[in-house]
């Protein structure tokens, strides 16, 4: 945990510009995942998408994608040539096994260290044999998924209105709240 928290700090400092942009810049930005069409995506030349889970396709802790983005999964499919891949820092058997079963395309990606270390985009560009430019990371964390496609020179979207379940699991999305509110506070102060 904290060689982790350690390496996200100087990583945090060194491409503090760059995720400054992510906070100013609304290109870079995206409120919810079911608003990307498959379009856009092929004139971005995005040839690969790499998704997290948790706050992306779901509220913490879930097993499964929320109902609507299950339905704008089921469309990429149809017309989204490409891979597409999930880079969770949780990815359960129980999320592998409904990926498995409902979307056997998807791939989930097991790295040896978490984000924000760049091991899971690596292991991506080595498994679809494309250039960091092709792929695009979607995450709703500035100092995980975001911060590790910065450190690769990979594109992302930053979601900025996390998928949460408050009822559910009240302290684990105030916890991951509070720690997006902080990201992105650092990274406006930072100089």
């Amino acid at each position: 945990m904290f060689p982790r928290f350690f390496y996200a700090s100087q990583a945090l400092w060194c491409y503090r510009r760059q995720l400054l942009q992510y906070v100013q810049r609304s290109t870079l930005q995206i409120t919810d995942i079911v608003n990307i069409e498959v379009a856009d995506l092929q004139d971005m030349g995005v040839r690969a998408l790499v998704l997290d889970f948790d706050g992306v396709l779901a509220p913490h802790h879930a097993a499964c994608p929320d109902l609507e983005v299950v339905i704008w999964l089921q469309q990429v499919m149809l017309t989204f040539e490409g891979p597409i891949f999930i880079l969770s820092n949780l990815p359960t058997f129980e999320r592998q096994a409904y990926f498995a079963k409902q979307f056997p395309r998807l791939q989930f990606v097991r790295a040896a260290r978490k984000k924000p270390y760049p091991d899971g985009i690596e292991e991506i560009l080595k498994r679809s044999g494309l250039q960091p430019s092709e792929l695009l990371v979607i995450d709703d964390r500035l100092a995980t998924g975001i911060l590790a496609a910065i450190g690769l020179d990979v594109p992302g979207l930053w979601l900025t209105k996390a998928r949460t379940n408050y009822r559910r699991h009240f302290w684990a999305e105030l916890g991951f709240g509070f720690l997006r509110l902080i990201e992105r506070k650092l990274v406006l102060i930072l100089p």
